[in-house]
């Protein structure tokens, strides 16, 4: 009789713990945000996977702007104000889709997708300025820019920073 209450409860704890097993409590469980779908004009829908160029300037041991741009392809920006820029804070601003274009348009003729993931000689006092453009195949190429960079990547970042630096109220002044 030992011998059967024994196996039966064995078989009963047999078939209750893989139901243990599959509960779980909320920390345990981790849901993915699905992206966010838009209408384009012509009505259709599409997926926007997140922004499709990014613009980070990095403070320095000075009074240098610092502040990060998220660029979406419908024009929207999610800026963020850290140090020496008149708006602090996080604000959504807004550029007309066709200035996005214009942008994109000028990374690819700059060849971003051949630069170096990053160009720096070693100081730790001088500014950075981050760019990261939406490839192709989906993947956000970052380069990080502090000193030594080819004249075509100087020359995208001052054009980038000219679009940047007035619609939050800086003025553009080259090498700042």
């Amino acid at each position: 009789m030992r011998y059967f209450t024994a196996l039966l409860l064995l078989f009963a704890l047999g078939l209750t713990f893989p139901a243990c097993a599959q509960k779980t409590t909320p920390q345990q469980t981790k849901t993915k945000k699905s992206p966010k779908k838009t209408a384009t004009p012509q009505g259709d829908t599409k997926t926007e996977v997140g922004p499709v160029l990014t613009f980070e300037r990095t403070p320095c041991f000075g009074t240098c702007p610092a502040y990060t741009m998220k660029v979406f392809a419908d024009g929207r920006v999610a800026y963020e104000g850290r140090h020496a820029v008149p708006v602090m804070g996080q604000k959504e601003l807004k550029l007309p889709a066709t200035t996005v274009a214009d942008m994109l348009r000028q990374t690819q003729e700059a060849h971003f997708d051949q630069f170096q993931d990053r160009y720096s000689h070693g100081a730790t006092d001088l500014p950075s300025t981050v760019v990261g453009v939406r490839q192709a195949n989906g993947q956000l190429k970052t380069v990080v820019v502090e000193d030594g960079a080819p004249d075509e990547l100087v020359v995208l970042i001052s054009y980038l920073r000219n679009q940047f630096d007035p619609l939050v109220g800086l003025s553009t002044t080259p090498d700042r």
